[in-house]
Parts: C-alpha cells; sequence; structure tokens
C-alpha cells in the first residue's frame, strides 16, 4: 500500500522530521521512506483539497489511468476547470502525469492530520 500524509504543521516540526530522516539516512537505518506533504496552515490545505479535488482524486483512482477529458466526463464537469484541477494537484504531488499524457493517482491512500495548535 503506498500512502502519502498530508500535515498541517509549523516549520519547527516539518524540520524536525527533515532532521530524522536525514539522521536516518546516514545511519541507514531508514526503511521504507514515508512520503509527507506539509502545509503551514489547514487553510492552505483546504484551499488546494476542495471537495471537487478530493472528488476528482477518489474517481481518478477507481477509474484508472485515464485523460483529463474522460476523467471531466465522468465527473460531468467542465474539462477546462479539471485541467486547472489536476495541474494543482500534479504540482503538489497528488497526481502523476505520464509522458502519454495520461495522469494517475499514485496513491492507495491519503491521509490529513491537522494539530489544532499548528492549524
Amino acid at each position: 500500500m503506498t500512502e502519502i500524509k498530508l500535515h498541517v504543521e509549523d516549520s519547527n516540526a516539518f524540520f524536525g522530521r527533515a532532521r530524522d530522516l536525514a539522521r536516518a539516512l546516514d545511519e541507514g537505518t531508514l526503511r521504507h521512506p514515508e512520503r509527507h506533504l506539509s502545509f503551514g496552515g489547514l487553510e492552505v490545505l483546504l484551499r488546494l483539497l476542495t471537495p471537487e479535488r478530493w472528488a476528482l482524486l477518489r474517481a481518478l483512482k477507481a477509474r484508472g489511468p485515464s485523460s483529463i477529458r474522460g476523467l471531466a466526463a465522468d465527473l460531468g464537469r467542465d474539462s477546462d476547470v479539471v485541467r486547472s484541477d489536476v495541474n494543482e494537484l500534479v504540482e503538489a504531488g497528488l497526481i502523476d502525469k505520464g509522458s502519454d499524457g495520461r495522469i494517475r493517482v499514485p496513491w492507495s491512500r491519503v491521509l490529513a492530520e491537522a494539530d489544532l495548535r499548528a492549524a
């Protein structure tokens, strides 16, 4: 199972995790690196993962590799708007775009967590 963890965290927590990762790499104890995407605030995470984009991720995962037009048709949405959403999600690392132009969700799970002290 491949998963990515989305975090709302302050810079201290982010750099602390980076430091721990570097230490594990140096010591040769890193076995299966976790994939993380950090956000400086909940509003930033929610700006990226709107309800429409979450539905897009779920539909794309269920459909498998797809064209943007095909995905837009499945969702009943305008293909230009879906293309814009896909571009944002590709840039964030939540969607992959293949050399054939087809898009896919490489994750079997997307986990999100926000600490009220950091949010």
